[in-house]
């Protein structure tokens, strides 16, 4: 298996290995460039580490396709104009801040698109969500003339609201299949994202859940590959196998290539 349970806890984007991620008590915004570094084309990648785990892809497709990927990352920290809460219902007033930074400075630097998250899991219950606080600040990146790549979240892997390590479940099985959730307590079977962008103009939505999940499972290693180096992370490894289904809906949300 492709990283080991041993390599898994390292098998990350380059921004968290390069420093290029704020965490938790950093309010200021951190830069970083990968992808096509001359190129005119910009995609910023903006949000919290599960915007970030797509950097591994994104890097691969800029550098074969002519654009710059820019990193607004933060820990925890989706880009939020609202009050944001943490999992554990505390606030964290550092992200309202830190987003409200990395605002003025999409709007000063005019990306062609952010890359951002377009659900997370639902409070109440299985399946995902699409916040209203995304949406204000989809709306806010609209009146400044930016156009929104949003992708649907990863599942997060749990046993009944816990959540669990992958390599920590693989330790002691003696089937990777005993490690896999039911698709449908992990992902809604309605992608919740296209009704909350009706009105949206300035907003793609993008969806690799096909490519983390099976039609009923979705499952802690695929082929040799380890999906997850945490309880809701992909790692490094298996983000690279999505890149071509990635690129071939960047394809048709931007038209770049």
């Amino acid at each position: 298996m492709v990283p080991s349970i041993f390599d898994a806890p390292l098998d990350l984007p380059a921004s968290t290995l390069d420093g290029c991620i704020a965490d938790f008590l950093e309010r200021d915004v951190v830069h970083c460039t990968y992808g096509d570094a001359d190129a005119d084309r910009t995609i910023a990648l903006a949000g919290g580490s599960h915007s970030e785990h797509w950097l591994t892809a994104l890097d691969e497709l800029g550098k074969s396709h002519g654009f710059r990927v820019d990193t607004y990352l933060k820990m925890g920290c989706p880009l939020t104009v609202d009050s944001m809460q943490t999992l554990s219902d505390n606030d964290y007033p550092d992200c309202v801040d830190w987003s409200r930074g990395v605002l003025t400075e999409l709007a000063d630097a005019s990306p062609d698109f952010v890359f951002t998250t377009a659900t997370r899991p639902s409070s109440d219950g299985p399946g995902d969500v699409t916040p209203e606080s995304y949406v204000h600040v989809w709306e806010e990146l609209g009146r400044d003339g930016i156009d929104v790549l949003a992708i649907r979240d990863t599942p997060w892997l749990h046993h009944d609201g816990v959540a669990y390590r992958a390599i920590d479940c693989l330790a002691t099985t003696t089937s990777p299949d005993h490690c896999a959730m039911p698709r449908s307590e992990m992902l809604s079977d309605v992608n919740p994202a296209p009704s909350a962008i009706a009105d949206l103009t300035n907003v793609r939505l993008l969806d690799l859940s096909d490519g983390v999940c099976g039609p009923e499972l979705c499952r802690a290693v695929e082929g040799n590959v380890l999906v997850y180096h945490d309880s809701h992370h992909l790692t490094a490894s298996y983000v690279s196998t999505l890149s071509a289904e990635l690129g071939r809906q960047l394809s048709v949300q931007t038209g770049w290539w």
